[in-house]
């Protein structure tokens, strides 16, 4: 039975062909390896760009503090409001691409899964490990992330000033959310990393975690890069020689599954896999950024 459509995109025609089972099952493999590779780089850059929000917005009520000194309970609550939305959305998002990464208790991890390679896991594993022990922002973000599954949200409270300078008639303007000692033991930091006089600002929090998530991230895309360029480059010379049989130049496949269902195989959608490893070519640590006017 013709199970195989490939159509020309210079012209109206197309061409059917019978091709085995076992090819078509080699091609949807590699169609779920690239599947996966791109649903986690698009995870990856809404949490970039959720991050990029929560940065903008922070720095927007720093400005704006400076029109509202003295702040009643309605401006309060509005400060409190917006700030919660977009932590919140960056934490669960995050929790979306960690438990993707590597989650031991469901036997997750990305990078095996696409290279079957064990190497690849313990790689994961030991810069995990790395993570946690030198980034106390990162483990301090994941608590927080967790507290906001159970109905604690990120901002209860924040703090603004204006400093002036007599000599320079400068004014600095600051706008925190602290977490302190207390703060962070409820939250269920391990206390060992903490001591007693510790005072952590949210958004120096999220610099961190954010900046872990990206080297994992990194880590991913190095362990995969041969996979899935193996995998695409097979795609599209699997049907070549077909198309190559009727003299299409320009062509796209489709194939008929044994459900009856059509399957798309051309690869003009993983485009946007190549556009957002140009994006968010490195990873992203803010923590020691100043920006100059």
């Amino acid at each position: 039975m013709e199970n195989l459509f490939i159509y020309s995109k210079d012209e109206l025609k197309y061409q059917a062909f019978e091709v085995s089972e076992s090819e078509i099952k080699k091609a949807i493999s590699y169609r779920e390896t690239l599947v996966k590779s791109l649903d986690i780089e698009i995870i990856y850059d809404q949490i970039i760009e959720s991050y990029w929000d929560y940065k903008n917005k922070v720095n927007y009520w720093n400005l704006k503090s400076l029109s509202f000194p003295k702040a009643d309970y309605i401006y309060n609550h509005e400060v409190r409001s917006s700030l919660n939305r977009l932590a919140f959305n960056l934490f669960n998002l995050s929790k979306l691409y960690l438990d993707l990464h590597y989650n031991e208790d469901k036997g997750k991890c990305f990078s095996f899964e696409l290279t079957k390679e064990q190497s690849s896991k313990q790689k994961v594993i030991d810069q995990r490990s790395e993570i946690y022990e030198t980034n106390l922002n990162y483990v301090v973000g994941c608590k927080i992330r967790n507290n906001n599954q159970h109905g604690q949200l990120p901002v209860r409270e924040f703090t603004t000033g204006i400093r002036y300078d007599k000599n320079t008639l400068s004014r600095t303007v600051n706008f925190n959310i602290f977490y302190y000692y207390e703060d962070l033991k409820k939250a269920n930091v391990p206390t060992k990393r903490l001591s007693k006089d510790i005072k952590l600002e949210l958004t120096d929090i999220i610099d961190g975690f954010v900046y872990a998530i990206s080297q994992k991230h990194m880590l991913n895309r190095n362990l995969t890069e041969v996979v899935v360029s193996k995998a695409r480059a097979s795609l599209l010379s699997m049907w070549k020689s077909y198309a190559n049989e009727v003299g299409f130049e320009k062509y796209r496949c489709e194939v008929l599954l044994q459900n009856n269902k059509i399957l798309g195989l051309s690869l003009e959608w993983f485009d946007v896999f190549e556009h957002l490893k140009n994006k968010h070519s490195h990873s992203i640590n803010y923590s020691n950024l100043t920006l100059e006017k």
